[in-house]
């Protein structure tokens, strides 16, 4: 049985002491011949990364790999044919077992307390709140109704299992979009262990619960401390607001391909005005390592900054406000925002140059 592990799989074998977890597919009405491709990703908050691939070989596929002892890793199995897995919830000694035909579900069963929980979330039907939302009119339409109906039908299973990471991760999506009471939100919150409190997802409840003001423009611009790719923490004010220079924040993500697509035109901009303006980059990617290999692969020569929060909490929250990336948000050097915007409400020659750094 062909099988080939990248380099990312590297990550999963460091660690102390470490024991085996194992996954076995059996997928029926899958032939040889099909070449089908199954690749497993390990899933980060909003960011994932294959690290070994198999070839379905007689309805079956093995993958087997290692954590520390005592992590908990979220992943999922992908297939060429378009199938996949929900959440796995991964320890060191977790026995896992997928079944699924090649045109139905895979279904995932194992010993892990969390992957009997995910089961129950997602035997709530949904189905008919889901064929609201499949044309684009209707989604925008129907939204906001279908997210708050879907979080009263899951109500039982979360309310039932408050202290579990399966719960908190389905309903961060939730909390997130705004469909969430707040007294239901604080019920859950009350009942979280100090641990599940530290994790992002966690961290997100705490920030639903009690918001931040949001500045806006004409505002003054709201101070974040965050860490630079050497580690060494520094604050927006060491930046924004001294009277000198402008300061472009731009917030963006190595999943992000318009981000990309920017880069050229901000390094331009970065070389011919730099004696007036400061570009940061506040990363919201919450792997520190991927972010850092994807400033070293563009070659991004300003500041960058990160607090590992992604959009859960901290810089992303202040900032990047509609989850749209990249976000550009531009502050004056008297420390007032003077412009807020995506890509397609307008380019940095009428939002940046002309009006600012032209003019001065």
């Amino acid at each position: 049985m062909y099988k080939k592990f990248i380099s990312a799989s590297i990550a999963l074998l460091m660690g102390v002491s470490a024991s085996a977890w194992k996954i076995e597919g059996h997928i029926s009405g899958v032939a040889d011949s099909d070449s089908v491709i199954v690749r497993i990703i390990r899933l980060r908050h909003n960011i994932g990364r294959s690290f070994a691939a198999d070839t379905i070989r007689s309805g079956r596929f093995v993958f087997t790999g290692t954590l520390p002892a005592g992590e908990q890793a979220k992943m999922m199995v992908t297939s060429s044919s378009g199938r996949y897995t929900t959440s796995l919830w991964m320890t060191d000694t977790t026995q896992l077992r997928i079944e699924g035909s090649a045109d139905g579900a895979w279904k995932a069963v194992s010993n892990e307390p969390e992957q009997a929980i995910e089961g129950k979330i997602r035997a709530v039907d949904l189905s008919d709140l889901d064929a609201l939302l499949e044309s684009r009119e209707s989604y925008f339409k129907y939204r906001d109704s279908v997210w708050r109906v879907s979080v009263d039908r899951l109500w039982p299973v979360y309310s039932k299992y408050p202290t579990s990471r399966a719960m908190l991760n389905s309903l961060h999506f939730y909390v997130r979009v705004g469909a969430v009471p707040r007294e239901k939100m604080q019920w859950i919150y009350d009942r979280l262990t100090s641990e599940m409190r530290s994790t992002l997802e966690g961290e997100a409840l705490a920030v639903a619960l009690d918001p931040p003001h949001v500045p806006q423009v004409g505002e003054p611009f709201a101070d974040f401390t965050a860490a630079d790719t050497a580690g060494t923490v520094h604050k927006l004010s060491d930046y924004a607001g001294r009277g000198e220079k402008y300061v472009l924040l731009d917030l963006w993500s190595s999943g992000c391909g318009g981000c990309y697509a920017a880069f050229p035109e901000m390094k331009r901009l970065y070389a011919e005005y730099g004696d007036r303006l400061e570009i940061i980059g506040i990363g919201l990617d919450v792997n520190r390592n991927i972010w850092k290999e994807t400033i070293r692969w563009q070659q991004l020569p300003w500041k960058q900054l990160s607090d590992g929060k992604g959009d859960y909490a901290g810089a992303g929250v202040l900032y990047n406000r509609t989850g749209v990336m990249p976000t550009y948000v531009l502050i004056d050097p008297q420390g007032r925002i003077v412009e807020w915007w995506y890509p397609g409400e307008g380019g940095f020659q009428d939002k940046l140059v002309d009006p600012y750094l032209e003019k001065r």
